[in-house]
């Protein structure tokens, strides 16, 4: 039997979605796109909705087209708000509505998760391929990092994003004085859109893989290239950036300063996100047996 899962991240600065099907134990990813729309920043409502409306008419599409191609038995489908949506404000309101507007195209419900939650689910498809890492999930407006280890089991939350303004980290000191007590060692697996644009501005991957290296000097040269140019410099040079260059380059200086205050040299990058957590989740929900997660094409 061939399932499709449809799993959609409402974010602070982008929506993402993810489309797979489930056959014979294994979750093979079709499709990952997003937009990039910063509400929390710009609260341009009416941009925001001219973007979600073409990125959820996408998403039927491919779901249509895969339903052709697959004997598709059922469909299983989430989305879920993170940061900005916790906060009870008149233009979240707003922005859940349209949402919801949406989602009724692709009959997907949509749910507020708290951090606690966001964490648990990020870690799901880290846990699938590591026993003990530290994870490091950087989104729009928190952070969530997750550390598992043999006797650990420990999450350190924060509400601290790429699109924050805060420049002073030393909130961070409560992981790093934890991690220099009682970490030896663990994988260092760092999950996000920021972390991701710069692994594909700086390396040429393999479509095959989840998690690829980068060492920390890699960040550091690769920020100090883009700290002084302007949106439209960095976009030209560094397509993988646009929309991002701004909170790209938040993203790196706070993670290069936990990284070295930690002694850490190089770190893993997950192409594994909240998106794959989700579909673990619908799963388990549902008492499917999986084994493998892969990646495929649409068309095979």
């Amino acid at each position: 039997m061939t399932y499709l899962i449809c799993t959609i991240d409402f974010g602070s600065n982008s929506n993402k979605y993810l489309i797979a099907i489930y056959k014979n134990k294994t979750l093979k990813i079709l499709k990952k796109d997003s937009i990039v729309h910063k509400i929390k920043k710009n609260k341009d409502i009416e941009e925001y909705e001219k973007k979600l409306e073409i990125l959820i008419k996408n998403l039927k599409t491919e779901i249509e087209t895969i339903k052709k191609m697959h004997k598709i038995r059922k469909i299983f489908s989430s989305s879920v708000g993170t940061e900005f949506y916790r906060l009870e404000s008149t233009i979240r309101d707003k922005i859940i509505e349209i949402n919801q507007k949406y989602l009724k195209n692709i009959d997907t419900n949509f749910r507020v998760i708290s951090q606690e939650e966001e964490s648990k689910l990020s870690s799901k498809g880290i846990d699938f391929f590591f026993k003990e890492y530290i994870a490091i999930d950087l989104g729009g407006a928190s952070t969530e990092i997750t550390i598992k280890t043999n006797n650990i089991y420990k999450k350190f939350l924060y509400k601290f994003g790429c699109l924050s303004e805060e420049n002073n980290y030393n909130f961070i000191n409560n992981f790093i004085n934890f991690h220099k007590q009682n970490i030896k060692n663990a994988e260092l697996i760092l999950i996000g859109g920021s972390f991701i644009a710069t692994l594909l501005s700086i390396k040429k991957i393999k479509s095959t893989k989840f998690f690829y290296t980068l060492q920390i000097q890699e960040m550091e040269r690769f920020l100090k290239l883009i700290i002084n140019k302007n949106e439209e410099e960095i976009s030209a040079i560094y397509p993988f950036l646009k929309d991002r260059e701004e909170s790209v380059k938040k993203a790196l200086d706070f993670i290069i300063h936990l990284l070295n205050s930690i002694g850490i040299k190089k770190t893993r990058i997950s192409l594994l996100t909240l998106l794959e957590g989700l579909a673990i989740d619908l799963l388990e929900l549902n008492k499917i047996e999986l084994n493998k997660i892969t990646k495929g094409r649409k068309r095979e």
